[in-house]
C-alpha cells in the first residue's frame, strides 16, 4: 500500500465527507475507492487506445508486387546504338 498526499479544492473536499458520512465509511476509505476504479478505467482506456495503434508505420510497399525484370540477362543494357553515340559524344569532347 502506497500512502500519499493530494491535493483537492475545498468544495470536493466537503463532498467526500458529506458522502463518506452518507454511505458510513471513512473518508479515507471512500477516497481510496473512487482512486482505485479511476485509475483503473484511466488506465483501461489508456491500454486499449494503445492496442488500436499499430506498432509500426504501415509500410506502403505492403500491396505491391514485386518487379519483374524482363530484360533478357544476355543482351547488354544499353543498345549498341546508344553506346556508339556516347562514345561519339566523349571523343569529341576532349
Amino acid at each position: 500500500m502506497i500512502g500519499t498526499n493530494i491535493y483537492i479544492s475545498q468544495e470536493t473536499q466537503e463532498s467526500l465527507i458529506k458522502a463518506a458520512a452518507l454511505q458510513q465509511i471513512s473518508v479515507e476509505e471512500l477516497a481510496s475507492s473512487i482512486l482505485r476504479e479511476t485509475i483503473a478505467e484511466k488506465f483501461a482506456k489508456i491500454s486499449s487506445s494503445s492496442e488500436n495503434q499499430p506498432q509500426f508505420p504501415v509500410n506502403p510497399l505492403t500491396e505491391m508486387k514485386p518487379y519483374a525484370y524482363l530484360a533478357d540477362p544476355n543482351q547488354p543494357v544499353i543498345s549498341p546504338d546508344d553506346w556508339e553515340i556516347n562514345q561519339d559524344f566523349e571523343v569529341n569532347d576532349l
